[in-house]
């Protein structure tokens, strides 16, 4: 089988990333509340969802038929402002989310606009090429996502821990309806790239975090630990897609996008829980926000080794090993958890 040639990413998708950038940072923000519960963690991890699955929808469009001329150009830059000022609605605290309240209200009309804007570019794009069955599968796809947030929008939902549930429709309905989608168009190292991107721009907020809330001056040896372990978390997974993935295989590339939920939402996360350690009313609850992500990060890089090259192929056993040692690592850090609280509490009291 030939070579499959990699689609290269246009300076017009990295500028929408941008609006992405201010989206993780929103999002690692609304969480800092006075209470921070299940439900609020759980709202975080929808949010996160819905995030992703917004930029997945617009970066399969760009995969199969960006070519980032007029249409693209145009659609593109509407569709990033509409994103960035989704970002600016992001609201974990639930007494806000009840059914009508303006933050719903605005949050979903947005979102409905943003899908409704891929949908045109589907349109747009089948009035130049043909309305093939994987295009029109497409904008109904987008419609289907626009039209089940209606009653959000309309004030006749609010949000809960059942009816968020319908954020999950473009994670559930792709998979049950797979034999519509035309796989032969997706480049898979253009969606390699692109997960690549979206994940160092989620680490971005992760550095921002960790330098701003452990400056050297103050917290020399945490700020320098909890640094180096970040990027031996960028290391292991620029490792395994960069270098162990078969960039140039024929592959539909869904299992890589289901992968980075759990890798993004693992990084968001970690990054909270950094943060919440520096906090003597949520170290606690910080440490275990650190833990999962720690542990979701790398269920989701783990997963990616679905497309490995032959010769990087792993075994059940591999498996096993990587799960044991994920699995000591996280045993060690429940240990010393209590140790790592009062150290933390020490530095705070000694100003360190």
């Amino acid at each position: 089988m030939p070579e499959l040639l990699a689609k290269r990413v246009s300076n017009y998708e990295l500028f929408f990333d941008l609006a992405f950038v201010l989206g993780i940072s929103q999002l690692t923000s609304s969480i800092h509340l006075s209470h921070v519960g299940v439900q609020e963690i759980f709202s975080f991890i929808i949010s996160n969802i819905i995030l992703l699955n917004l930029w997945m929808t617009e970066v399969f469009y760009y995969n199969k038929y960006g070519d980032s001329r007029r249409i693209d150009i145009f659609s593109v830059i509407a569709l990033m402002f509409v994103v960035g000022n989704l970002a600016l609605t992001f609201d974990m605290n639930m007494a806000h989310l009840y059914a009508g309240h303006p933050t719903v209200v605005i949050f979903n009309w947005l979102l409905i606009l943003a899908y409704a804007i891929i949908a045109l570019q589907y349109f747009l794009k089948g009035r130049v090429l043909g309305f093939n069955r994987d295009i029109r599968f497409s904008i109904v796809a987008c419609a289907i996502y626009g039209i089940s947030l209606l009653p959000f929008a309309l004030g006749l939902l609010g949000a809960n821990i059942w009816t968020v549930l319908i954020y999950l429709i473009p994670n559930i309905f792709p998979v049950l309806t797979r034999r519509y989608h035309d796989s032969s168009r997706i480049n898979f190292p253009h969606a390699v790239e692109r997960a690549q991107l979206v994940t160092i721009l989620t680490l971005g907020e992760t550095v921002i975090a960790i330098i701003s809330t452990y400056p050297l001056t103050e917290s020399l040896y945490q700020g320098a630990l909890l640094f180096a372990g970040m990027s031996f978390m960028f290391i292991s997974y620029m490792t395994q897609t960069f270098l162990a993935i078969d960039h140039h295989r024929q592959a539909a590339g869904s299992l890589l996008f289901y992968a980075h939920i759990p890798i993004f939402i693992g990084i968001n996360i970690f990054t909270v829980g950094i943060e919440f350690l520096a906090d003597s009313h949520h170290a606690n609850l910080g440490f275990a926000l650190f833990l999962f992500g720690f542990l979701s990060f790398y269920a989701g890089v783990v997963t990616t080794t679905h497309y490995n090259q032959s010769i990087y192929q792993l075994h059940l056993k591999t498996y096993l090993k990587i799960g044991l040692l994920l699995g000591i690592g996280a045993f060690i850090m429940s240990l010393v958890r209590h140790h790592i609280l009062v150290a933390r509490s020490l530095c705070d009291n000694m100003g360190i």
